[in-house]
């Protein structure tokens, strides 16, 4: 009786508050509840799922986490982010953090085990309840990504506190093996918002990433536990998980739950993980309970005209579930849902690399001025490459795993690490809390500087921390007959060949530098085959040593390597000049977009008490951007900075000039890495 007169207060509180305006935006609270009047049963649909399977093999396979470490610049950031950034300090910056102890002593049994929010404003509408999964999401990516920049950067103090995170997660494992966000009353019963998979799915990506590290058993002897009760609780012949009344998000984000299927089979080499792997997807594409959130479903896939049209990191992350079903089983059907997801994602795709979804796709095409990226729609999208690349072996997933990292991404941090932007258009000429377009101007928390973005969700942040982390585990994969180099970046990678410990180091300062030195420590000469990618935007590629081209994107050399021997590879890369979807020009060399660098000032909104940390705005001095405009014969010479240590302090440019529509006049620019600028011009009208 406490407990439902508790839960009348604070449903009738929040009645009260409908009237009120949510710190979400109208953008947010327009689209985020479509939830099906009538729930169809797509089974029939789905009958190919009984066929027999013919798996397919995929072109790589992953190295253990841990095997590649950072090096250069790549180090060097990570390193601030975590000493300086909001990588190591958002547990301090965000208390929810630390006293919300969800995963153990603060389980949730209703809404009144909501803890305050912050500067969250809730108004009591329905996808609210789904706030009580929230916190899972923030503090299972942070503790993903803290626990990786830890290892990967050798921080004895981070790493301290990585222990302590681990232990905790340990203890709160009851005696049936669940680990998990709810009290008994909720687990596996839901009937409406349900975020028991994703919370798993954050906390076990954590977990296991650290088993990889420490090599502790008890880890993954843990995860395996919890993982065999949440399969007998949520499968063939047990409750259905996408079986609803409503979801807003957390259901299908627990699609990816998947992830930690795919580490676990990798890992224990067990099928049965692929096999859950495969019953998700099926399960998830039977029911569609809230068309915000579904686009992966193969009934939608193959509606093969449509464009996307819900949450973006919902449907970027789900691409990878739906690959990974396919190469599980092998059916054409979903070979067919696989080339029309391609022809769906391609009218997404921005300048910078980025998808759009700030937070919603809704049918529109990519537009540089209009559409924004948000971070956690970036990082999805650039992990699904990741994905895709290890399947399919094709080298294009990887030019745009690197496009996307090199640009987007790296356009979303400030050069100090001390905060990121929420959402950004590629052509970002202010961040003043509002999305522009065609003169307009609406509210929206997200376009500004913050070490947290508390109004709207903590979420892009602790998934910030899973940029770099992930990205190296994607540079090197294993082949049948040795190693790839997938992508390209200071990196090292350590492993062994037939019994032999080998380490191979990319000395560079690339993506700033087209050249690459790879340096073999063999602990005893070995023969494999090392093999390397060629870029799309690469036209020819000098080397150090004689190759093979493999055909299919990858050159390779195959020789007994001693213990010193160097590849050094130099890319000659053309200078292009690529047209966006709104018919705009933008410039492009090597993996690297340029952008027009728009001075601005900033106007701090928010300080963080005792720290250095702040929430700002950026405004630009000027608007003579706006008059900027491309000729059709317009030269720029590519600078390059083979010594640059430093990303942002790199002194890597295109000089040249543009045409000004306002004085008549051809005006001599310098342009600058996308990857470096707060306010920008990436595309120029055609002159």
């Amino acid at each position: 009786m406490h407990r439902i007169y508790l839960t009348m207060i604070i449903l009738t509180l929040m009645s009260c508050k409908e009237q009120e305006k949510n710190s979400q935006g109208e953008n947010f609270t327009n689209n985020v509840n479509k939830v099906a009047i009538t729930l169809i049963d797509d089974s029939e649909k789905l009958r190919f799922f009984n066929n027999p399977k013919q798996p397919i093999q995929p072109k790589f396979e992953q190295f253990p986490t841990g095997s590649v470490k950072p090096k250069g610049w790549i180090l060097d950031m990570m390193t601030q982010d975590l000493q300086n950034g909001v990588v190591g300090a958002l547990d301090e910056l965000y208390p929810g953090i630390k006293s919300d102890d969800i995963y153990n002593t603060a389980r949730r049994g209703g809404m009144e085990d909501i803890p305050e929010m912050g500067d969250l404003v809730l108004t009591g509408a329905a996808w609210e309840t789904s706030i009580m999964w929230w916190n899972s999401e923030t503090i299972g990516n942070w503790w993903d990504g803290f626990v990786r920049h830890a290892f990967l950067t050798n921080n004895t103090d981070a790493i301290a506190q990585s222990h302590q995170i681990i232990d905790n997660l340990l203890k709160s494992q009851d005696e049936d093996g669940y680990i998990g966000i709810y009290k008994p009353n909720l687990r596996y019963q839901h009937k409406g918002s349900n975020g028991e998979l994703w919370a798993q799915t954050t906390a076990f990506r954590t977990m296991l990433a650290y088993h990889e590290f420490t090599q502790n058993p008890e880890v993954l002897t843990a995860v395996e536990k919890a993982m065999k009760l949440t399969m007998k609780r949520y499968g063939w012949d047990a409750n259905h998980p996408f079986f609803l009344k409503n979801a807003f998000g957390g259901v299908t984000h627990g699609l990816m739950l998947t992830d930690v299927c795919e580490t676990l089979y990798r890992i224990t080499g067990n099928k049965a993980y692929q096999n859950y792997a495969t019953y998700l997807y099926k399960a998830f594409s039977t029911y569609s309970i809230n068309r915000s959130f579904n686009d992966l479903r193969y009934p939608f896939l193959m509606e093969k005209d449509s464009l996307f049209q819900g949450h973006g990191v919902h449907t970027y992350e789900h691409i990878r579930t739906m690959v990974n079903a396919y190469y599980n089983t092998g059916y054409p059907e979903l070979q067919e849902a696989y080339n029309n997801m391609l022809s769906k994602l391609e009218p997404c795709l921005l300048p910078s690399g980025a998808g759009h979804g700030n937070e919603w796709i809704l049918q529109m095409e990519a537009h540089p001025e209009h559409t924004g990226a948000e971070y956690c729609t970036m990082l999805e999208l650039r992990n699904s490459y990741g994905s895709l690349i290890q399947k399919t072996g094709d080298v294009a997933f990887a030019d745009a795993a690197e496009k996307l990292t090199y640009n987007a991404m790296l356009g979303f941090r400030n050069k100090e690490g001390t905060a990121i932007t929420y959402g950004k258009t590629d052509n970002c000429h202010v961040l003043d809390g509002h999305h522009h377009e065609h003169d307009e101007k609406r509210p929206d928390p997200r376009y500004k500087y913050s070490p947290t973005h508390s109004e709207p969700a903590v979420c892009c942040v602790p998934n910030y921390g899973r940029n770099f982390t992930y990205f190296l585990e994607q540079m090197w994969m294993k082949t049948n007959t040795g190693v790839a180099a997938i992508m390209y970046g200071p990196s090292e990678l350590a492993t062994s060949i037939n019994g032999s410990k080998v380490a191979i180091t990319q000395i560079t300062n690339y993506p700033l530098s087209n050249e690459v030195t790879f340096r073999f420590k063999m602990e005893t000469a070995k023969a494999f085959t090392f093999s390397f990618r060629k870029p799309e935007w690469t036209t020819h590629i000098i080397s150090s040593q004689e190759f093979d081209d493999l055909g299919n994107g990858f050159y390779a050399i195959t020789k007994t390597w001693q213990d010193g021997d160097t590849l050094t590879l130099t890319f000659e890369n053309k200078l292009e000049f690529k047209e966006a979807r709104n018919k705009d020009l933008y410039l492009q060399h090597g993996p690297l977009v340029y952008a027009y660098e728009i001075p601005h000032r900033e106007e701090t909104i928010k300080s963080y008490e005792g720290t250095h940390f702040k929430d700002y705005y950026c405004f630009p001095l000027a608007d003579d951007f706006k008059s900027l405009q491309i000729l059709k014969d317009s030269t720029f010479r590519k600078i390059e900075d083979k010594t640059a240590t430093n990303f942002y302090e790199s002194n890597v440019y295109l000089k040249g000039a543009l045409f000004n529509s306002t004085t008549k006049k051809e005006e001599p620019v310098t342009l600058i890495p996308m990857g470096k600028t707060v306010l920008r011009k990436v595309t120029f009208q055609k002159k």
